[in-house]
C-alpha cells in the first residue's frame, strides 16, 4: 500500500481524532484536517491529499457539494474520496423532499449509497455508514492506494495458484484420466528410470491406476512415452507461467495488470 497524505473532513473533532489515530496505526504520518466543507476545499487546495475522508453533514457547504466540486475539477477529481456518514435516514428524508422517486420505488428498500448516488454527479472510490469499522475502512483505503508492485505480485501469485492446480489436475493419456500430482510423477519417473537402466521389460500383466482406479495395461515403450510426455508436459506447463509472470512484470499500469488474462497459454492436459 502506498502511503500517502491524508485530510479528514469532518465537523466532529472526536470522530477526526479516531481516524487520524487509525491512520497512524497503519503507518500513515502526513495527515490534515478540516471541520467544514469550506475549509476542507481551501485545504485541498494547499495541502493536495493523495486521499480524502470526506463526511456529508458539515456546516457551511456538506460533504456532497464537496464531493461535486472535486469531481468537477480537472485538478482534483483524481483524488480518491472515501464518503463516511451517519446520516442514512437524513439522505432518504431529502430526498422524499425533494421527490426523487423512480417508478413509485420506496426510499426505505434502498441502501444509503443507493440514495447518496441522487445527489452526486459520481461514484465515490468509497462509501461506509459510521460508526466506521476499522478493518472496512483500512481494506477500502489498501485498494485505493494499492501500488502497481502489489498488484504484480498479487497477479503472479494467482498464475502460480493456478499453475499448481492445473499440474495436479490430472493428465489425460491411452483415453484415461491419470494423476499428475507430485508423488505420481516421482513413481512414474522412479519406474522408468529402472526400465530404462536395466533394459528389461516390465512383467507381464503390468499396469498403471487411472483416477477412477481402474488398470491401464501398459508395456514397456507405453510406460517410456508416458513418462516423456509428462516430463515434457510438466515443463511447458512451468513455461506458461514463467511467460505469464514475465508479461505481468513488463507491465506498466495497475489496470493492465489487473485485467491481465492469465487463464490463456496453458497447454492441453492431453498427452
Amino acid at each position: 500500500m502506498r502511503l500517502t497524505n491524508v485530510l479528514i473532513i469532518d465537523d466532529d473533532r472526536q470522530n477526526v481524532r479516531y481516524l487520524t489515530t487509525l491512520l497512524e496505526e497503519n503507518g500513515f504520518t502526513d495527515i490534515e484536517a478540516a471541520f467544514d466543507g469550506v475549509e476542507g476545499l481551501e485545504k485541498v487546495e494547499a495541502f493536495r491529499p493523495g486521499l480524502i475522508l470526506l463526511d456529508l453533514r458539515m456546516p457551511k457547504k456538506n460533504g456532497l457539494m464537496v464531493f461535486n466540486d472535486l469531481k468537477a475539477s480537472d485538478r482534483f477529481k483524481d483524488i480518491p474520496v472515501v464518503i463516511l456518514t451517519g446520516e442514512g435516514g437524513f439522505l432518504k428524508h431529502l430526498a422524499e423532499l425533494r421527490q426523487f422517486r423512480e417508478d413509485g420505488q420506496v426510499l426505505d428498500e434502498k441502501t444509503t449509497d443507493e440514495v447518496l448516488g441522487r445527489f452526486i454527479t459520481s461514484q465515490p472510490d468509497g462509501f461506509l455508514e459510521k460508526p466506521v469499522e476499522p478493518d472496512r475502512l483500512m481494506a477500502i483505503i489498501r485498494r485505493l492506494l494499492v501500488t502497481l508492485e502489489e498488484v504484480k505480485e498479487a497477479r503472479k501469485k494467482d498464475v502460480n495458484v493456478l499453475r499448481d492446480r492445473k499440474i495436479s489436475g490430472g493428465v489425460q493419456f491411452k483415453g484415461f484420466l491419470f494423476d499428475s500430482g507430485e508423488r505420481s510423477r516421482n513413481a512414474l519417473a522412479a519406474t522408468a528410470a529402472m526400465l530404462a537402466a536395466s533394459g528389461s521389460k516390465l512383467q507381464e500383466g503390468f499396469a498403471w491406476r487411472s483416477v477412477d482406479n481402474r488398470n491401464v495395461a501398459m508395456g514397456g515403450k507405453e510406460l517410456l512415452a508416458f513418462q516423456a510426455a509428462m516430463t515434457d508436459w510438466v515443463y511447458r506447463t512451468y513455461k506458461a507461467s514463467w511467460d505469464h509472470k514475465a508479461a505481468i512484470n513488463g507491465m506498466s499500469s495497475i489496470e493492465e495488470a489487473g485485467a491481465y488474462d492469465i487463464e490463456r497459454g496453458w497447454p492441453d492436459n492431453a498427452l
